[in-house]
């Protein structure tokens, strides 16, 4: 009775040790504490995801409907997705707006949930105002190079180029400007027009009151180190 008493002991402290895993009984026997890895700053957590995105890993890309939510997508990312202009030929809609950070260091300092949500909240108001209406506005690109903007019942044509390279589009004729210059990056249906500040708020002058751009330029001018700019889907 003895060995079979002594017998089951070990079995049951066996199987007590195979449950508790060889991570925690390696962190114990090391002298690690386990919560040290887990309690990461923000900051860091957000320059992990910075460093994870300029690696190239398309995985980790947060250019879909939900990271662009969370925290936009960083430039270099976007213009390290190969676009080239057959991607681009095709009619492509308004669906909402869209912030790229311009380096990793401002994606740790702006790119909290809380920052990306308000601006874009506030980028998708002032649109609105200004005429850019989810499922109305778009814009059409011909294989010939040229190309056709829709915002409301105006019917707005024009020109275009697109260097691959560099990922920038140069548009012109439309809304009566000499050139519009912005980034373009295509990924799968959906379509990424970005500009420097200025540059937007050129533009839009060009469709509204220059009283309701000036909201616009308030807003953004809050915020460096990121370009701004509209979401496309493909029709």
């Amino acid at each position: 009775m003895k060995k079979l008493s002594i017998f089951a002991a070990t079995v049951l402290t066996a199987f007590m040790l195979s449950g508790c895993g060889a991570g925690t009984g390696s962190s114990i026997a090391s002298g690690t504490s386990t919560t040290s890895t887990t309690n990461t700053s923000a900051a860091g957590g957000l320059a992990a995801v910075g460093s994870s995105l300029l690696s190239g890993s398309t995985g980790s890309l947060l250019g879909g409907s939900t990271g662009s939510s969370l925290l936009g997508t960083l430039m270099s990312s976007l213009l390290g997705n190969t676009t080239t202009q057959n991607s681009i030929i095709g009619t492509w809609v308004y669906s909402k707006p869209k912030i790229a950070f311009e380096s990793e260091s401002i994606l740790a300092q702006l790119g909290s949930t809380i920052a990306s949500n308000k601006l874009e909240s506030s980028l998708d108001t002032q649109f609105k105002k200004l005429g850019f209406t989810a499922g109305k506005t778009a814009f059409t690109f011909q294989q010939d190079g040229s190309c056709t903007m829709t915002l409301g019942s105006r019917s707005i044509p024009g020109t275009y180029t697109y260097n691959s390279k560099t990922g920038q589009m140069t548009i012109k004729g439309t809304l009566g400007l000499t050139n519009i210059t912005a980034y373009v990056s295509v990924m799968g249906s959906e379509m990424y027009v970005l500009f420097d500040a200025d540059k937007l708020l050129n533009v839009m002058s060009a469709v509204s009151s220059v009283t309701k751009v000036s909201t616009l330029n308030s807003l953004i001018s809050n915020y460096n180190g990121i370009k701004i700019g509209w979401t496309l889907t493909k029709k």
